[in-house]
């Protein structure tokens, strides 16, 4: 049977036609603009399917590379930087090693010296405060503790407990000169000192020196094999400063342990050196302490030991390290700070305080200060007597007695003179273990670094070869869209003008 077609099913049937034609053109216009082969998932479902994968694998790459590659690279050059500056500091012109140099040729002449160890002392103040360098706010010597400085940035009074893990290798010998009251000396009380040339000697003292001086004599203990000593119970002697008799205490009896506040030193009997030299070489000593006034400068010991801080006002207590209490501290207990450049692939970006700012260089120092200062008093003393016997005022038993004191004196000077030569020879052989040290973590900073170039540049070639690959999948071809664009135009152009034809006639038309 045959079917009416009637005109509106003629103009039904071209609209929707035409509007096919307009969504196709309207699709490629959208195409066109975004750039896009689909606009919506529904278009090409393979096509999105993929390209969720490629985005999602591009996302990671752009991640590595622009973010965590560069803050990693940020962290590396400013540590580099860093380090570079240590390394000045001991080794440039007017630097620690050459003034250390410079004090050992000048040993004659006592105010040159003393001017030297003063500008050392002013260099490992900067050595120190090049500790607190930072990126962005966080401190780059820290570990995880990036919110605080290495080293204290002025002077405070809070109570740190202390408990230092060490080894046998931690012992050293000191040398001791014995002066008796010669320190004490002057022009009106010299008849009642006794101190003669006979009494002046020399001691080599075995000890263990701390991380810090003028530490608080109170809560000092001494642990190691399966022998615990302490100053609360006597076992070791507790002496506030560094007087003769707190060095002859060891020197008189073999089984004595001394501990001396002002240095923060522990000295030990032959005996007691012996038990201690005796133990494995892996086998830990632990020696706790405790420390209240803090200079700026100083390093925080929350950086490097076992620490209890106590609130001044309030009393309670904050505990950094715990867990180095727990066994043998190891390199692994170490802050590492480690960045994800890739797929299971990190690098360390940090250097710890340990490997580049121990407190062995501070403490030589120290050491050297407090002996100029003994020198220093014993020359001074030395000059007032020698003074009172060329004035021709004294004599007789007086005279005789000043002479006597001026051998004392003489003889303490030249054995603290040559205390001091010999240590400050022997900081010009650790210096160069400082100068040693930093070089090694300055080339394990490039050795990462170096790294970290290698690595970002894969990631670039990776990130390039994904871009084309999300490109590929997802980017429309310009030249075909333009033809396919031109044609559905003039498509819907011509569908026009033939509907507009054979619609302009009606159904009236053929009545007629």
């Amino acid at each position: 049977m045959a079917m009416r077609i009637t005109n509106k099913m003629m103009q039904n049937t071209a609209m929707r036609n035409l509007n096919t034609n307009k969504a196709r053109e309207q699709k490629l216009t959208n195409q066109m603009a975004t750039g896009k082969k689909i606009d919506r998932p529904s278009d090409d479902p393979v096509v999105a399917i993929r390209a969720l994968k490629l985005n999602a694998s591009l996302d990671k790459i752009d991640q590595f590379y622009e973010k965590n590659s560069e803050d990693a690279q940020h962290w590396l050059d400013l540590t580099s930087s860093a380090i570079e500056q240590v390394q000045k500091i001991l080794t440039d012109t007017g630097g620690i090693k050459q003034n250390i140099t410079q004090m050992i040729s000048g040993y004659n002449k006592d105010e040159d010296r003393l001017a030297v160890i003063e500008n050392i002392a002013n260099q490992v103040k900067e050595f120190y405060s090049t500790g607190n360098a930072s990126s962005a706010g966080r401190s780059l010597f820290t570990g995880y503790r990036t919110d605080l400085p290495l080293a204290f940035t002025e002077d405070k009074e809070e109570t740190y407990y202390i408990m230092e893990q060490l080894t046998n290798s931690a012992l050293s010998t000191m040398t001791f000169v014995k002066t008796g009251d010669l320190p004490d000396i002057n022009e009106g009380n010299f008849l009642t000192k006794t101190t003669t040339e006979y009494d002046v000697d020399t001691y080599e003292i075995p000890r263990i020196r701390l991380a810090y001086e003028n530490t608080d004599p109170s809560k000092i203990t001494l642990e190691f094999g399966d022998k615990k000593y302490s100053g609360a119970d006597g076992s070791i002697i507790v002496k506030t400063n560094a007087t003769d008799d707190a060095y002859m205490e060891v020197v008189n009896d073999p089984d004595a342990i001394v501990y001396i506040a002002e240095t923060g030193e522990i000295l030990l009997g032959e005996n007691k050196q012996q038990e201690i030299a005796e133990l494995k070489d892996d086998e830990e000593i632990r020696i706790g302490y405790e420390k209240t006034h803090w200079e700026e400068g100083n390093l925080d010991p929350i950086h490097y030991f076992y620490t209890e801080r106590t609130q001044p006002n309030t009393g309670k207590k904050l505990v950094y390290n715990a867990q180095y209490l727990e066994g043998k501290l190891v390199p692994d207990d170490r802050q590492i700070i480690e960045y994800d450049i890739g797929n299971n692939q990190t690098i360390r970006v940090n250097t710890t305080p340990d490997e580049l700012f121990t407190h062995d260089i501070g403490r030589d120092v120290d050491d050297l200060i407090n002996m100029l200062e003994d020198y220093g008093v014993i020359k001074d003393n030395y000059t007032t007597i020698d003074n009172m016997i060329e004035s021709g005022e004294y004599h007789g038993d007086d005279l005789d007695k000043l002479n006597e004191q001026r051998n004392a004196l003489k003889k303490a000077q030249d054995l603290i003179g040559d205390k001091i030569q010999k240590r400050a020879e022997e900081m010009e052989t650790k210096c160069d273990k400082y100068i040693e040290r930093t070089t090694l973590a300055e080339t394990n900073c490039g050795s990462r670094g170096n790294r970290l170039k290698i690595i970002k540049n894969r990631l670039s070639v990776q990130q390039e070869n994904f871009q084309e690959l999300v490109s590929e999948n997802e980017d429309a071809d310009y030249d075909e869209l333009t033809i396919q664009l031109k044609s559905v135009q003039l498509s819907y152009q011509a569908a026009l003008s033939s509907i507009a034809y054979v619609l302009q006639n009606s159904l009236l038309d053929f009545i007629r």
